[in-house]
């Protein structure tokens, strides 16, 4: 989750990887999970909400600082 923050703040290849999309189908079978989505599952906020908040280190490091008691600010 904090390296998520780091991404969102720099300007990278890295960050043009996790946001990028790829042409084409899907395969059959199970749906893939995707990071992205596990981080929005686990903070319970929109990816909008996410992404804003990913911006400002002291808020994304309040909201990391929080997952595990289940008490993350919205």
């Amino acid at each position: 989750m904090k390296y998520y923050g780091h991404l969102r703040r720099h300007d990278s290849i890295q960050k043009r990887i996790l946001e990028g999309k790829i042409e084409g189908r899907r395969g059959r079978g199970r749906k893939r999970q995707s990071w992205l989505g596990n981080i929005q599952e686990t903070s319970q906020m929109k990816m909008c909400e996410v992404c804003e908040t990913a911006l400002d280190r002291r808020r994304w490091r309040t909201v990391t600082a929080h997952l595990g008691d289940g008490m993350a600010p919205s």
